[in-house]
């Protein structure tokens, strides 16, 4: 089972939207409260061995005729560092799963019941893998590296601690970083655990500025996680692919049309 995009077209940034203008936060005008926040969020991320959280996404796309639209899906994620990595990705027309179990990567679109592997021995080797190799990116990819949102390409020319507000009654640090292809935005857990709540991504130079917003919920900081979640089993009938295409997966190619 496939979907179909119309010629009317529908564009966007990336499934999520990588950041990969080479500009360090050491060169950036990054307020140092926001460095801090940036940097402790970071720190105690790419710290934990392991962890889970459920979350929820949008992304906004901007058909040719000038109307927004807005794509939601949520998931769960699971880190096993440095080696195992489940993700899944569920929505109106894809139902997608991504399985590091430390020798390969699996991509499974579970509607089309088809998969697409690739080698990969640590969740920063797949992430890449999947960027690189594919043009396929993992839910939240960007805070997944041992080095969360702080690795040399990160697309930032400036950056501001913009307040304290809440998400879901719970008080956080809001932070807005400016940057040449987009503008990004984090909202982190203040206290000894700072957490990403909720990360915004702005492309700057598509009509309409679409965005990525990705929402975390029900972060477990160090979870039982059955060893099983890492495995691929596939279906007798599962077809393995021996090149990558979106929609043989089952996701939408939202950039297919893109003129």
């Amino acid at each position: 089972m496939r979907c179909h995009i119309g010629r009317a077209g529908i564009f966007i940034a990336l499934f999520l939207a990588s950041l990969p203008v080479p500009t360090s936060f050491a060169q950036a005008e990054v307020e140092p409260d926001a460095a801090k926040v940036l940097g402790a969020m970071s720190e105690y991320l790419g710290s934990l061995e392991r962890f889970s959280v459920d979350y929820d996404v949008e992304t906004e796309v901007v058909s040719y005729d000038g109307q927004k639209l807005q794509f939601a899906s949520s998931g769960e994620i699971k880190v096993q560092r440095p080696d195992k990595l489940y993700a899944s990705r569920k929505g109106a027309v894809a139902d997608v799963e991504l399985i590091l179990d430390g020798s390969a990567l699996t991509l499974y679109g579970k509607i089309a019941n088809a998969f697409f592997q690739l080698p990969a021995t640590t969740i920063d080797q797949a992430v890449d893998a999947l960027r690189n190799d594919v043009g396929f990116d993992a839910p939240g990819a960007d805070l997944l590296s041992e080095q969360p949102l702080q690795h040399a390409e990160t697309d930032t020319i400036s950056g501001t601690h913009v307040g304290m507000t809440f998400l879901d009654g719970v008080q956080v640090h809001h932070l807005a970083f400016q940057g040449k292809e987009v503008d990004w935005q984090l909202w982190v857990t203040d206290g000894e655990k700072p957490l990403p709540l909720k990360y915004v991504i702005t492309s700057k130079w598509v009509a309409a500025s679409p965005e990525y917003s990705i929402e975390f919920r029900n972060w477990n900081t160090a979870p039982s996680i059955d060893n099983s979640s890492f495995v691929f089993m596939p279906s007798e009938d599962a077809k393995k692919l021996e090149t990558f295409a979106v929609d043989e997966i089952g996701e939408i190619d939202l950039v297919k049309e893109l003129r």
